[in-house]
């Protein structure tokens, strides 16, 4: 392998795939690696950890074809640290060598005989396309309701479902639920329960590419096309919640609200509650304002109150505060809308918009705190 190639693609590209390279699984070393496959004045590489795969294709000036597999991490680390002029690549030796500008590396290839095959798209695998701006910001609003915990690892991934024109995704770790839909530009039927590590990967990609995004949906697995770049994900086995059902059907009580002024409050407020374990935060919702409340013996308390637009009966209901300032960053709009039925029901948060003003299909239901 012989070729030259822009170091700012290439840093972009080998920083993307890199993401994806396994840093566990110590009986297969060449999962650590990074695949460099150059041919037909393109360089492709390609990354995988068994449960998602990443694959990028750039443009080179490809002197001798060839593959090569190198250390992932110390490539990156190698690539982030060249100055700004062409790389040149050569694999012809025994090992791989990269020159920049003045800078000369050597680096000890691995076996490449030893890197898996990634999983194919098949040609007739369902598939639709959704722009990439819309969908980055419907995973980033809902994926951060995924849980963490890998002993629950349904509620890890993020529920797709496409149907009737409309892509929709759900995530929840049991104390809070995120829901949104956003129509296809080429619709599809499908369903797949894709981890939200895998899921905000492509979605980040997406952001940073423009332009659209194909899913396609396979049987045990998910594939995201962006442009040069592919990303396929084993989907997680298991049933995702019946979501749903877990939506109300109505609400006693609506607030509107400024956001950004809640969820500066909020956050002073929540200084005495943050880093202490169930510690909630009081909202009593009465005559025109939202009073905020924390605080335990321990530490302290603080209180602060905000104009609100009411309609209903006055409530007071609490919450965890990490988790209602998640959802008061997902809406990103500059009012909230907070529908009520009482202080031991779930609460929703929807963005609020006036008159025809474009606004996103976001629902963040929030279950109370017992206080």
């Amino acid at each position: 392998m012989k070729l030259r190639i822009d170091r700012a693609d290439l840093l972009d590209a080998v920083g993307w795939v890199t993401r994806t390279v396994s840093t566990t699984r110590a009986t297969l070393p060449a999962l650590s690696g990074v695949l460099l496959e150059a041919a037909d004045g393109r360089l492709t590489c390609r990354a995988t950890d068994l449960d998602v795969a990443a694959e990028v294709s750039l443009l080179a000036t490809v002197d001798e074809p060839g593959t090569v597999l190198l250390p992932g991490r110390l490539f990156a680390q190698i690539v982030a640290k060249l100055p700004d002029a062409p790389v040149e690549i050569d694999g012809t030796g025994e090992r791989v060598e990269l020159r920049c500008g003045r800078a000369t590396f050597r680096v000890r290839r691995m076996p490449a005989e030893d890197f898996p095959a990634l999983p194919q798209v098949s040609d007739d695998a369902p598939r639709g396309t959704v722009k990439a701006d819309a969908f980055g910001r419907m995973v980033t609003q809902v994926g951060r309701a995924a849980s963490s915990d890998v002993a629950r690892p349904v509620l890890t991934g993020v529920q797709l479902d496409a149907a009737d024109g409309m892509l929709t995704a759900a995530a929840t770790d049991s104390y809070r639920l995120a829901v949104r839909a956003l129509p296809w530009d080429e619709p599809v039927e499908g369903s797949a329960l894709v981890p939200a590590r895998a899921l905000m990967e492509a979605a980040k990609a997406g952001t940073e590419i423009g332009g659209s995004v194909t899913v396609v949906f396979e049987q045990d697995k998910v594939t995201f096309l962006l442009g040069d770049r592919r990303l396929t994900t084993q989907l997680i086995d298991g049933q995702f919640p019946s979501y749903r059902k877990l939506l109300p059907d109505g609400f006693e009580t609506s607030v509107v609200i400024d956001r950004p002024a809640l969820v500066e409050a909020l956050q002073r407020v929540a200084v005495v509650a943050l880093g202490t374990a169930n510690t909630p935060v009081s909202l009593t919702f009465e005559d025109g304002s939202v009073d905020l409340q924390a605080g335990n013996r321990e530490v302290g308390d603080a209180a602060e109150a905000l104009p609100a637009e009411i309609d209903g009966d006055g409530l007071t209901i609490a919450f965890n505060p990490t988790y209602l300032l998640a959802g008061l960053e997902a809406t990103g709009t500059e009012r909230i809308r907070v529908e009520l039925r009482d202080g031991l029901k779930p609460a929703v948060l929807r963005p609020h918009v006036e008159g025809d003003e474009p606004g996103d299909d976001l629902t963040y239901l929030l279950m109370p705190m017992r206080v």
